[in-house]
């Protein structure tokens, strides 16, 4: 459900501030929660505003998460074009539904956003499939467009990122009018270089938001995302054979992310277009509605490689390997949201509907082609592609149709709040064969309940016990995969969790305890992806930061996570999941340095334990650290600010494998060092 569209006040940069600090006063959209701020919902929530990500100098979604508690980089962006991930609480999102933008989702099929356009980036976990519809338990990330301004903006950034990627931004915007009933938002930015493995990208994307107060009560909006992608010479993902693990072959010394894996002449282009408008309508004190629609298309060409490792010491062999798909997503929201009181109970009640449509076009041409080549990553890299005779035949792979109305009321007495809802959610889901023969129709209409118990300890203590289930669309059979591009039915998942959230002066705090289980899906020892028995994930993880003088502030956060297959067959049973890792660390500082004004520092380590690539648990990944440091520096030019920042993000040069399971490894990025200048008009 997207959020109440407010005119935001203009983005600012707080030279002393930390950032990093947890701010849970702030109000967040929360989809069928309605708005309400970060101490007051029963779950785990990180919200990530456009500047820190720019103290971050973020490439992708993987640099703004790395210190989250609970989240675990998937695969690395920059070394493959599969696009930067991560899991959350070991449960990746959900690639058709568990990524928005503006609370409406999109295809997230191994692509990345460009973060130039966004404002805040907010990170939902546990209920993130009731509040927004069928999606992964784990969580949902809404990418949230910047938004219309009222006083005239202009800022101008340029950028410099390792081996000689250049990056350009302009943000502008203000009002057509002077009463502010007309304002405006436009972005656009720009990436284009050779990166750090012999590959090349170019990036471009554009956005533009209006706002139209047609009355004191009434308004419309507009919103408009278009980003266009090209990746040469890099590799379409790796992955350890399945069929050798051993013994003799049980894990793979890490390999520098510099370490070129893509063959020379393949590409991949995404070209991604999203449209939004509604009307916002506060028709009586203390109640509004709502209506809203939104479409995304996303069209995904992609001829490249597959390597796949056979021995500890980096033999491989290739193939070449092509694929392409077009998705497009239809959707509809509409919601009422108020309050009223009965007798000494606030009730704050949210009621609405969700309509989405889903058509996924896929290749029947799509996977694995051609001869094998083998060679050894030291001394090798990878030819073959068949990128040039690439000739992509589409075909109606499948479609699905969504009806959710919801309901939501929260009841309040004095210390103690109950929250309740439910979701009902009628699925329709229609599969094909590449000769357009239908192979599945899956019809499921689940009804999934929410039910949360908070009690305030005071206005900034707020502890929470929390039961939601949810549903999510079944997976697919990944390239590696024998089974590649097997649909397979939904999946239903029940999640406990119990928390505390903390809001002082200086400190701030959350800790949450939590159980989730959800239907298993991995690859088998024959290589084939299967659902088949039930995973358990059980944790606790916690976060704080504190400002311990008027110019430092630290924080840092813990995970532990016990991920095992509950049920199934028995050579997983009692195993622990992949690429899970059991424990997670991470600790950073900002400083702004009294003698020079203007100048800070920060830095920070992420670190990660080990864990298996296989549900038989037989090959290990190695745990890593890595660390990043920062240093920016604000001055003022004839009254216009001037930001100068440098990263190095990897100091130590650490070689790490990242992965999302099912046998597949992604190197994790070298040291890269990322500079920048921003000028504000």
């Amino acid at each position: 459900m997207p959020a109440a569209n407010v005119v935001p006040a203009p983005e600012t940069i707080s030279v002393r501030a930390s950032a990093r600090t947890p701010r849970l006063a702030a109000a967040v959209p929360l989809g069928a929660l309605g708005a309400r701020s970060e101490l007051d919902t029963p779950f785990a929530i990180s919200s990530v505003s456009a500047a820190k990500m720019e103290q971050l100098q973020a490439a992708d979604i993987n640099d703004v998460f790395r210190s989250e508690p609970g989240v675990q980089e998937n695969s690395n962006g920059g070394s493959t074009a599969s696009g930067a991930s991560f899991r959350v609480r070991g449960l990746s999102l959900d690639w058709s539904n568990g990524y928005k933008i503006d609370g409406m989702a999109i295809p997230y099929w191994y692509i990345d956003l460009p973060m130039a356009n966004f404002e805040r980036l907010q990170l939902t976990k546990g209920a993130s499939a009731f509040m927004y519809g069928f999606g992964s338990p784990g969580g949902v990330l809404d990418f949230q467009l910047k938004k219309p301004v009222e006083e005239r903006k202009l800022t101008l950034e340029a950028g410099y990122r390792t081996d000689a990627v250049f990056r350009q931004m302009l943000d502008t915007g203000g009002s057509f009018d002077r009463a502010h009933r007309f304002t405006y938002r436009l972005v656009f930015g720009n990436e284009v270089g050779n990166q750090y493995n012999s590959s090349f990208m170019r990036n471009t994307s554009v956005s533009f938001s209006t706002r139209a107060q047609i009355t004191d009560n009434f308004s419309w909006h507009f919103d408009a995302f278009y980003d266009a992608s090209l990746q040469k010479d890099m590799v379409n993902g790796v992955a350890v054979s399945s069929s050798a693990i051993g013994p003799n072959f049980n894990y793979l010394a890490p390999i520098s992310g510099r370490a070129p894996f893509g063959a020379p002449g393949s590409w991949k282009t995404n070209d991604v277009k999203v449209f939004r408008t509604g009307f916002d309508w506060n028709f009586a004190p203390g109640w509004r509605a709502g209506i809203a629609y939104g479409y995304t298309h996303l069209d995904e060409r992609f001829p490249s490689n597959q390597v796949t490792f056979t021995s500890t010491n980096g033999d491989y062999f290739s193939r070449a390997f092509e694929q392409d798909r077009v998705l497009g997503y239809h959707q509809v929201d509409a919601s009422t949201e108020g309050h009223f009181q009965t007798g000494p109970l606030k009730h704050d009640v949210l009621i609405g509907i969700t309509w989405e449509r889903q058509d996924f076009a896929a290749d029947a041409t799509a996977g694995l082609l051609g001869p094998t080549e083998y060679g050894n990553i030291h001394s090798d890299r990878p030819s073959i592609t068949d990128a040039t005779n690439f000739t992509p035949h589409l075909y109606h792979y499948l479609d699905n149709v969504q009806v959710a109305p919801f309901w939501t009321d929260t009841i309040s007495w004095r210390k103690w709040s109950l929250l309740a809802g439910a979701r009902y959610t009628d699925y329709q889901e229609n599969d094909f064969s590449t000769s357009g023969a239908q192979t599945a129709a899956r019809r499921n209409n689940p009804v999934t309940p929410i039910v949360s118990l908070s009690y305030k300890v005071d206005p900034g203590i707020n502890a929470y016990f929390s039961y939601v289930e949810a549903m999510q669309t079944g997976g697919i059979g990944g390239p590696t995969n024998v089974n590649y591009m097997q649909v397979f039915g939904p999946i239903r998942s029940q999640e406990y969790e119990l928390g505390l959230k903390v809001q002082r002066r200086i400190w701030s705090g959350t800790v949450a305890l939590y159980r989730l289980d959800t239907g298993s899906a991995y690859t088998n020892a024959q290589n084939y992806y299967t659902q088949d028995g039930i995973s358990r994930y059980q944790g606790v993880e916690a976060a704080g930061g504190v400002r311990v003088t008027r110019d430092l502030t630290l924080n840092g956060s813990i995970t532990y996570l016990n991920a095992y297959y509950v049920s199934g067959p028995a050579s997983v049973v009692d195993h622990k999941l992949e690429a899970v890792a059991p424990f997670q660390a991470s600790f950073g500082a900002d400083y702004a340095i009294p003698l020079v004004h203007g100048l800070s520092v920060n830095g920070g380590f992420n670190y990660v334990g080990p864990s298996w690539l296989d549900a038989a648990n037989t090959f290990h990944l190695q745990s890593y650290l890595v660390g990043d440091l920062g240093a920016s520096y604000v001055t003022q030019v004839d009254r216009h600010k001037l930001t100068f920042r440098a990263t190095v993000k990897n100091i130590g040069n650490e070689r790490y494998w990242v992965s999302r399971g099912s046998y597949n490894l992604f190197p994790g990025a070298p040291r890269t060092v990322v500079l920048s200048m921003r000028f504000d008009l």
